[in-house]
């Protein structure tokens, strides 16, 4: 039977734009078990995805006793990216949500939803019973503007996960994948069934004259220059310095030039 989702809001205008996570001099972010508010300072090393310091910070904010279990194991964390209850968007061949609260859950890529029909437990779609959903910008979090989501099977991918799109252009086009993977605890080795989330992030591009899908690419200079050296000589306009401060800025202008050949 067909899911009624309650609509409500207006809807959000080019649903697939660019966009990105704003990383300023101190974020805060939202405990997933107690819901409050804690201030933290970037990483000092250099730039971090905003949804990785958010998973780093939940895992230390739960501290030893509190797990979820799965299988065997006693797993610490959340596997949810920036925790749950996102403001957002969802699109399923059956109906539009609108201004709805979702959970992305990193690890098994359901798509956790609430709504006024369902305002107190969630309901669970599949992988893959989603076309696309959208987080709407939350400056607690960090996220300036839309983070829009497409299920693979929809980039030509058989992989049963959503990407995230951080570049549309009309010859290529840049993605993220968020998956979570079952990790050692290594504040913890004494106990064998001790895991926890480990948050994995990929980049991939997509070259819509090559028929081949997506293609993952490593997020740094010397990489982009040869991967695309047979289009665009990027030499002179990428930097390894601009990659670590940010790498997507930099990823983001090499597909500018790129669809600049066109």
């Amino acid at each position: 039977m067909k899911m009624i989702y309650a609509i409500t809001g207006l809807m959000v205008a080019g649903f697939f734009c660019q966009q990105g996570i704003a990383q300023g001099p101190q974020i805060t972010s939202i405990s997933a078990n107690s819901n409050s508010m804690v201030s933290r300072a970037p990483d000092s090393r250099g730039w971090t995805d905003p949804a990785l310091n958010h998973n780093k910070l939940v895992q230390q904010q739960t501290g030893d006793g509190t797990f979820k279990q799965i299988g065997n194991f006693k797993v610490q964390g959340s596997p949810f990216l920036f925790g749950e209850h996102n403001k957002s968007n969802m699109f399923t061949q059956e109906a539009k949500a609108f201004n709805i609260f979702v959970s992305y859950n990193t690890y098994n890529q359901e798509v956790e939803f609430y709504s006024t029909s369902n305002p107190d437990k969630p309901l669970v779609r599949e992988p893959g019973t989603v076309d696309s959903f959208t987080i709407l910008p939350n400056t607690d979090l960090g996220i300036s503007t839309p983070l829009n989501f497409i299920y693979a099977s929809h980039l030509g991918s058989k992989e049963k996960v959503y990407y995230q799109e951080i570049y549309s252009g009309a010859r290529f086009s840049l993605y993220k994948r968020y998956k979570s993977d079952l990790g050692y605890n290594t504040s913890n080795y004494a106990q064998s069934d001790l895991r926890q989330f480990d948050l994995q992030i990929d980049y991939f591009y997509i070259d819509k004259t090559s028929g081949k899908g997506l293609k993952k690419i490593k997020p740094n200079a010397a990489t982009f220059t040869k991967e695309f050296k047979d289009v665009v000589d990027l030499s002179g306009a990428l930097t390894a310095d601009n990659f670590t401060t940010n790498p997507e800025p930099e990823m983001k202008k090499a597909m500018d030039l790129l669809n600049a050949k066109i």
